[in-house]
């Protein structure tokens, strides 16, 4: 594994040889959440993971567009069309990258994507789960200005992973958490106060695999569902006795799922290049 130099602030482990990937991780983590990912690719594809904006060795970003531009910059970079993935607010950000600039993806993952906008602008069992999230978004706000910095992110991944989760979560585990808290709260109000971008989705043309764990949080699997019955080439897969964490709960179910992804995704590819050459 090497590591790319900084490109204005953001930084990006590389590995692999092949057609480009560029993986997204979720908030509060880090690009090094995709190491099995990376593993399991490598040998057919070059896969990019950068510590998105704010987050591990990166330096943050000017809200969501700043976010936007740079892994747009890093695509750049990298010069061809890539397999974007995606993971919770790394999902929603590849979802909004695809819709604004489809000719830069050649395939699109998204694993339960943190798209909360998509809720505001739909019926109003949609507008009663985004509540749910601007109430969640509320509570944590209102308990940290109160000094319960825990007790803020105990609602979090307790919301996120189920009753008890951050119980069950080892103290160092916790104390990286909370030292992410304050960034934590911005990726919320971004992704809260973002406007609806749902009709564009219908522009993402590239082959897109949505994945979700059956026992993720209401938002994330209606928000799944909407992906899937918007983007056109979309499919959707639930994967069971799983939250919202699967690709670090289940690498053994996500990562094959991805590549085999990828590969038809390649196939598809190639199969239209010669076509239009006949």
């Amino acid at each position: 594994m090497t590591r790319l130099h900084p490109l204005d602030g953001l930084h990006a482990a590389v590995r692999g040889a092949g057609a480009p990937v560029v993986a997204l991780h979720d908030a509060a983590s880090s690009g090094a959440q995709w190491r099995s990912l990376a593993g399991y690719i490598e040998a057919h594809y070059r896969i990019w993971t950068p510590d998105l904006p704010g987050w591990g060795a990166s330096a943050p970003a000017h809200g969501a567009s700043g976010e936007a531009r740079a892994i747009q910059r890093l695509i750049e970079r990298i010069g061809r069309p890539v397999h974007l993935v995606g993971h919770g607010t790394g999902g929603a950000l590849a979802l909004r990258l695809a819709a604004e600039r489809p000719e830069a993806v050649r395939s699109l993952t998204v694993i339960g994507p943190s798209a909360f906008c998509l809720l505001r602008s739909g019926g109003i069992a949609d507008r009663h789960l985004f509540q749910d999230v601007v109430g969640l978004a509320t509570a944590m706000a209102a308990a940290i200005a109160a000094g319960g910095r825990e007790h803020a992110m105990r609602r979090y991944v307790d919301y996120g992973l189920g009753a008890g989760a951050w119980q069950r979560t080892s103290a160092p585990e916790r104390a990286r958490l909370l030292a992410g808290l304050e960034r934590l709260m911005v990726e919320l109000g971004m992704l809260t106060a973002e406007p609806a971008w749902r009709a564009p989705l219908a522009a993402i043309r590239c082959p897109t695999l949505v994945l979700v764990g059956e026992e993720a949080p209401l938002p994330s699997l209606r928000i799944s569902a909407l992906v899937a019955g918007t983007v056109p080439q979309a499919t959707l897969r639930l994967i069971p006795d799983a939250g919202h964490l699967v690709p670090l709960t289940d690498p053994h179910l996500i990562d094959p799922a991805i590549g085999a992804h990828l590969r038809a995704a390649d196939r598809e590819a190639v199969l239209a290049a010669v076509l239009a050459a006949a």
